[in-house]
């Protein structure tokens, strides 16, 4: 038989042992989890600094060089002032490291079959011009050069090393080009401006900061992180070897997926992170390349120090019991008492006071500290709930102040009749529309911003702001959309674009001038409304958006809505489609209240009780032109 010394280590060894089980198996997986989550974000901070600072200096050069064509072809019948204009462009963008113009054989008779003016810089602050036609190959049966020329539009070049016969380093540099087609006066392309970016210099201030954000353990490794750049083909543009610089491809089985993200691969024989991104003006990729041990290293040797710790803590917890229990064993019955108490759910209740230096005293505080933490939970736990509580208030009222900002009061006017509805698919949404009357016309808009929830509620706030403010002084749709597009470019903080529609209806006439801006098609009396292929707001600096506008029939109704009408899903994925909405349209008739109600329940009766995952918004408004018999 077991003495009772005996019987009761095992049971609370079995106890202890199984508590240090559970509690190892959290800290592991919470340490690797939050090791792992550091690590990736610390890696992603670097990639998404790196591909600020690649874009950044691809606008610049972009911008610079597109800001001097309409110069340039002013020009362009005199050559000598052409150096002028390429010393600008190169003395103005510090990343601009040279800049020509390769001109079609014999455009100059008197220059010769060859004119290449040409501006390099020799140091941060002279540039020199000069002609180097004299030196050059044919570069007009280049095929980038022919590409240009036929498609006369602009472009990156792929990266290349420069001629070794127009510079002055030790080993050509890489560089890539933006090129852009020159015309005459008769609109005909007649040469390429090429802007030069040094991708070296981008590679040494890459490197520079690589090396100054690596931790110390990174130092002695075989296989450090590194940053890359790969372009389209898959070819190293950027590499910490300037030898595997685009003679090496990166390997092609690794997917990317969307604009950003992680993905984890072998590279050079090495499991690795890769953390990228995209750029915006060229078809390359921004990445970080980490070995796995890097991410795991400091979660495997905190985890082996936690496991040590509690293996030798149960060592000395055994020990102990198995010495000390048998010295007393009456305290337990009292013990025992307090502890059903605290089981009924009592977590103040007392302990009894051990005198003895036992087990039994060592029991007792690892309850009272169990007591402490449970107690301790229960007031986290009802703290978190309040928390919770006031968050869906907060949302709640959110909800109340962006519907608020909706036009809801209907103009009164017995040649136009306007309603509209908007149902956000969580607490708060990202559609928008709004209208009002001025000089006897309507000015509205309906819109749809890229995201959901809060951030696209305050990009909605914003543009509904926006379209309100500039529709007072302005005429023209098209002039509103594109304010609109350079207020949303220039606030750095938004970054979603929306989808948008705005037009101006004269009452008096029908006539109805709008502008669209990837936004679905309106339909008239259940047919869609020719547009425009414009980007969205806030997609593209300085585009060009363009007007349009029609007649309405004296009973035309103009339908607008966003795409959480014909893209809601029932509950097998199906979606509502244009079809049923033109099958609605066609049954509820023309006047605006009815449609909007018919289509609603349509839309109701398809989805149920599905939870839908857009935003809904229609505006439908009617035009009747009135007859006044006096003049008749």
């Amino acid at each position: 038989m077991k003495s009772i010394s005996k019987r009761l280590t095992l049971r609370i060894m079995m106890v202890v042992l199984a508590m240090m089980a559970v509690i190892a198996g959290v800290v592991y997986f919470t340490v690797s989890e939050y090791m792992d989550d550091e690590a990736e974000m610390r890696f992603q901070i670097v990639v998404m600094r790196a591909h600020r600072e690649i874009q950044r200096r691809l606008s610049d050069v972009y911008v610079a060089t597109n800001n001097n064509v309409h110069e340039i072809e002013r020009d362009i019948d005199d050559p000598d002032k052409l150096y002028a204009h390429l010393e600008r462009i190169v003395k103005e963008n510090p990343w601009i490291v040279s800049c020509g113009l390769l001109f079609v054989p014999d455009y100059y008779p008197e220059k010769g079959k060859y004119f290449v003016p040409f501006a390099t810089r020799d140091t941060a602050d002279v540039v020199s011009v000069m002609r180097i036609d004299t030196v050059y190959h044919d570069y007009f049966e280049d095929d980038w050069y022919v590409a240009r020329m036929e498609s006369d539009s602009a472009d990156w070049e792929d990266p290349y090393f420069e001629d070794p016969q127009l510079t002055t380093y030790i080993e050509p540099r890489l560089l890539t080009t933006y090129a852009v087609p020159i015309h005459n006066r008769e609109g005909r392309p007649v040469a390429v401006l090429c802007s030069d970016l040094s991708l070296e210099d981008l590679r040494n201030d890459m490197l520079q900061k690589v090396r100054q954000g690596k931790r110390n353990y990174e130092q002695n490794e075989k296989h450090p992180s590194y940053n890359c750049i790969i372009d389209r083909n898959g070819r190293y543009v950027l590499h910490p070897d300037r030898d595997r610089m685009l003679k090496d491809t990166f390997d092609a089985k690794v997917t990317f997926k969307g604009k950003e993200g992680t993905v984890s691969a072998i590279v050079d024989g090495v499991p690795s992170w890769i953390f990228y991104r995209h750029l915006k003006y060229v078809e390359w990729t921004v990445m970080m390349v980490v070995p796995e041990n890097l991410i795991q290293r400091h979660g495997r040797m905190l985890n082996t120090i936690i496991l040590l710790v509690m293996l030798i803590g149960l060592a000395a917890i055994y020990l102990f019991c198995r010495q000390q229990i048998r010295k007393v064993t009456s305290p337990l019955h009292r013990f025992a008492r307090s502890a059903e108490e605290v089981a009924k759910g009592n977590f103040n209740a007392p302990l009894p006071d051990i005198r003895d230096d036992d087990e039994i005293h060592l029991l007792r505080d690892s309850f009272g500290n169990m007591q402490q933490s449970l107690s301790r939970y229960i007031d986290e736990l009802k703290t978190t709930t309040a928390q919770k509580s006031a968050i869906e208030s907060e949302l709640s009222v959110a909800r109340r102040i962006q519907m608020s900002m909706l036009t809801t009061d209907m103009p009164e006017r017995p040649d136009l009749e306007v309603d509209a509805t908007l149902t956000p698919a969580k607490a708060v949404g990202g559609d928008l529309y709004d209208f009002f009357l001025r000089d006897d016309s309507l000015y509205f808009c309906i819109g749809d911003v890229a995201g959901k929830g809060v951030p696209a509620a305050l990009v909605m706030t914003t543009v509904c702001s926006a379209f309100r403010l500039l529709a007072e002084s302005e005429s023209e749709p098209m002039r509103i959309v594109s304010r609109m597009n350079d207020m949303i470019i220039r606030d750095s903080s938004m970054t979603l674009f929306v989808t948008f529609f705005a037009g101006v209806l004269d009452l008096s006439t029908g006539h109805l001038r709008y502008c669209n801006a990837g936004h679905k098609p309106p339909l008239i009396n259940g047919q869609p409304l020719g547009v425009d292929h414009n980007l969205p707001i806030g997609a593209m600096p300085d585009w060009v958006f363009t007007a349009q506008e029609t007649s309405l029939a004296p009973g035309s109704t103009l339908f607008l809505y966003t795409d959480g009408l014909d893209e809601a899903e029932n509950g097998g994925h199906n979606m509502f489609g244009k079809k049923r909405v033109m099958e609605v349209i066609k049954t509820a008739g023309t006047q605006p209240r009815a449609l909007i109600r018919r289509m609603t329940q349509a839309v109701a009766d398809f989805t149920g009780d599905t939870e839908q995952s857009d935003d809904l918004t229609m505006l439908a408004l009617q035009w009747k032109k009135i007859h006044d018999d006096l003049n008749n």
